[in-house]
C-alpha cells in the first residue's frame, strides 16, 4: 500500500490522498482501535468534527483537535454528510459549505470500520483502554473501564506512549489509539517498567487509575520530546518543564525563540546542541571536531543571533526551553 501511494502521488496527488485515507483506516482497524479512536481519526482527516450515533444512545462528537463535543440532539446527523453502517448506526461529519475532496472517502471508510468494529469488539479490552485515558470520558465511564482491566486498585499505574508499531511492548492492556498527531500505540503499566533499547517511548506521569487521562497526556508529550540521543523520556524526569511544555503545547504562532532557532542554519544548531549536552566549550568542540576557539567564536555569533547567550546560566535555561519547545512543534509523533 505505501509503494503504491508513492507511485500515485507523483501521477495523482488527489488519488493519492484518497489511498491515504483508506491506508489510515486500515491501520486503525487492524490495531484493534475503539469507537471513539475512529471518529478522532476520521475528525483529524477531514479538519472538522466527526460524529456517530446509535438509536437509545447520546451521540458521540469529537472535535478535529480530539475533543469529545457536547452531543447534542438524537437527530445530529440530519443536517450533515452521513453514512449508515450495517450495524444499524450512523456517522456523519460536520462540514460547512462545500465538500472537501476526500469527505466522501472518510465517511465511507468511517462508516465501514464503524461496523466492523462494533462486530468484534463488543467484549475486548481494547475499548476499556481507550476509555480509561480518555479525559472527557465521564468519571463513571472510566470508573468501569479500570475495573474491567483490573485497576481500580492501583496506585502506581502509568500510561506508556510508543509509535503504533510497537506491538510486542504489551506487558500491560495495550489499545492503538488516534491522537491530534498521529497514531500510538498506550500501554498501561503497573510499577517498575523497562524499555528495551533503541525503542522510542514516552513514560507518564504515576497514580492512581483516575489520573490515567493525565499520564496518557504527559506520555504523548515526553514521547514527542524523545530524541536520537535521548529515545525514553520519562515526564517525572522533566519536572517544571513539563508544565511549560503542556502549557505552551497548543495552536498557534511559533515563540520567537523557537522561531530565532527554525532561523539558524544546520551547523550551528549542531554546535548549540553539543554545547547544552557538553556542559562545556573543550568539550562540545571535542564532540563536534572542532578547535574550542571556533566553537567560542561560534556561539558568540549566535548570542547576537539569538538574544540572549547560551552559556549563561539564564541562556542555558532558555535554550533548553526553546529546544523543547521546537520538539512539540514538529508534526507527527516524533
Amino acid at each position: 500500500m505505501q509503494e503504491l501511494v508513492g507511485r500515485l502521488t507523483a501521477l495523482d496527488p488527489e488519488a493519492s490522498e484518497t489511498l491515504k485515507v483508506v491506508s489510515y483506516f486500515d491501520t486503525l482497524v487492524a490495531g484493534g482501535v475503539g469507537i471513539e479512536t475512529l471518529l478522532r481519526g476520521a475528525a483529524v482527516l477531514s479538519g472538522t468534527v466527526a460524529g456517530h450515533a446509535v438509536a437509545g444512545r447520546a451521540p458521540t462528537r469529537i472535535g478535529p483537535a480530539g475533543d469529545r463535543l457536547d452531543p447534542g440532539t438524537d437527530d445530529a446527523a440530519s443536517a450533515w454528510p452521513s453514512r449508515v453502517t450495517s450495524d444499524g448506526s450512523r456517522v456523519w461529519i460536520e462540514r460547512d459549505g462545500a465538500a472537501h475532496a476526500n469527505d466522501a472517502m472518510v465517511l465511507e471508510r468511517l462508516a465501514l470500520a464503524v461496523a466492523i468494529t462494533t462486530a468484534r469488539r463488543a467484549s475486548t479490552a481494547d475499548a476499556a483502554v481507550e476509555v480509561v485515558i480518555t479525559a472527557s470520558a465521564s468519571v463513571d465511564e472510566r470508573a468501569v473501564a479500570a475495573s474491567r482491566l483490573r485497576l481500580d486498585g492501583t496506585r502506581d499505574v502509568r500510561a506508556v506512549a510508543f509509535h503504533p508499531d510497537a506491538a510486542a511492548l504489551t506487558p500491560g492492556p495495550t489499545a492503538v489509539v488516534a491522537t491530534p498527531r498521529g497514531l500510538a500505540r498506550v500501554v498501561l503499566v503497573d510499577g517498575v517498567f523497562h524499555v528495551p533499547p533503541g525503542i522510542r517511548a514516552g513514560i507518564g506521569i504515576r497514580g492512581p487509575a483516575e489520573r490515567l487521562p493525565e499520564s496518557w497526556a504527559s506520555a504523548l508529550i515526553a514521547l514527542r520530546l524523545g530524541t536520537a540521543r535521548e529515545p525514553v523520556v520519562d515526564a517525572e524526569g522533566l519536572g517544571a518543564l513539563l508544565l511549560v511544555a503542556e502549557a505552551a503545547d497548543r495552536p498557534g504562532a511559533a515563540h520567537p525563540d523557537v522561531a530565532a532557532l527554525d532561523a539558524l542554519d544546520a551547523r550551528s544548531r549542531q554546535v548549540l546542541e553539543a554545547f547544552a549536552d557538553a556542559g562545556s566549550v573543550r568539550a562540545a568542540a571535542s564532540v563536534l571536531g572542532m578547535h574550542h576557539s571556533s566553537v567560542q567564536a561560534r556561539l558568540d555569533a549566535l548570542t547576537a543571533q539569538l538574544g540572549y547567550d547560551p552559556r549563561s546560566p539564564s541562556g542555558r535555561t532558555r535554550y533548553a526551553l526553546a529546544r523543547a519547545l521546537a520538539a512539540l512543534e514538529q508534526p507527527g509523533l516524533g
